[in-house]
């Protein structure tokens, strides 16, 4: 059945019900930022998502995670090392952007901060991010991102601040684990559109950039996120579903096509050349996003 992209968003008001079973809470004792991990048979990786969250130095969080109803020991995990102040709840979901507007229904902060289960924050990270807003008056601001693989730190996406440029024709280095947004953005233009499974920010980013919205780039915010287990086919969907929004957005079809045709094309080389050729792989890299430094190329 093919999507149909002109279908309004959700909003906050069609996750009411669920908001209103975690109950009355007092206004006075209000978080101000709502970490929120959806989650699906992450008990591997979330401990240390879950530790990256309580080792922050800014004290008024609450970590909202949403699991899809997992199997293998998340659900006991998330009853010890959540807090008292946290929330969690686990049941089948209609796809990753439904668990997001769910934690974001049920997040009490007046920030949000996206955390996903193999992702985690620097110490410093929400009260760099919280900072960066107040400082700014922003919508949102974004940091940079180092990825891991096999365990050590491999390269760096540098968050892009020409992001606004960008956005109508793809999407830029905006980094979604590093971006922490005001709640009252999603009440403004409403939630993530569960019609996409793999870019959905980048629907979000370009609705509320029509919006008015401004995002605000900030070095000293950095997250970390894993990139094992990633596929050809995972990337070549994000691609194609990257274009879809573009051109219902109001980008012309055609040269749309074109560039992810050579986006697909250079991500499959990247593959090839990560296992022959590292200095090719480097090059491969930085063609398909300029934000990509080596960590070994960072002064």
């Amino acid at each position: 059945m093919p999507h149909d992209e002109k279908q309004s968003p959700p909003s906050l008001a069609d996750y009411r019900e669920l908001a209103r079973r975690r109950g009355p809470f007092p206004a006075e004792r209000r978080p101000l930022v709502s970490v929120i991990t959806v989650a699906l048979n992450a008990a591997a990786t979330l401990a240390r998502t879950i530790d990256s969250v309580h080792r922050q130095t800014f004290q008024s969080i609450e970590h909202i995670v949403v699991d899809g109803g997992s199997s293998d020991g998340t659900v006991a995990l998330l009853k010890s090392r959540l807090r008292p102040s946290d929330f969690s709840i686990s049941k089948t979901d209609r796809g990753i952007s439904d668990a997001f507007n769910k934690g974001v229904a049920l997040a009490r902060g007046t920030m949000i901060q996206f955390l996903n289960a193999d992702d985690w924050l620097s110490p410093d990270q929400i009260e760099r991010g919280v900072a960066a807003l107040d400082r700014s008056g922003a919508d949102f601001v974004y940091g940079d991102l180092i990825f891991y693989e096999a365990g050590v730190p491999s390269f760096r996406y540098l968050g892009d601040p020409d992001y606004a440029r960008k956005l109508p024709l793809r999407m830029p280095s905006l980094n979604h684990p590093t971006v922490l947004a005001r709640r009252a953005a999603f009440e403004r233009i409403g939630l993530f559109s569960p019609r996409y499974h793999h870019a959905m920010e980048y629907d979000w980013f370009l609705r509320l950039h029509k919006a008015g919205g401004v995002g605000v780039y900030d070095p000293a915010i950095l997250g970390h996120m894993t990139h094992e287990g990633v596929s050809n086919r995972e990337f070549l969907r994000t691609i194609d579903e990257v274009r879809r929004i573009a051109v219902a957005h109001g980008r012309a079809a055609l040269p749309a096509y074109v560039e992810a045709r050579l986006r697909a094309l250079k991500t499959r080389s990247s593959f090839f050349f990560r296992q022959h050729c590292e200095g090719l792989y480097r090059l491969t890299r930085r063609s398909i996003n300029s934000s990509y430094r080596p960590l070994g190329d960072i002064g």
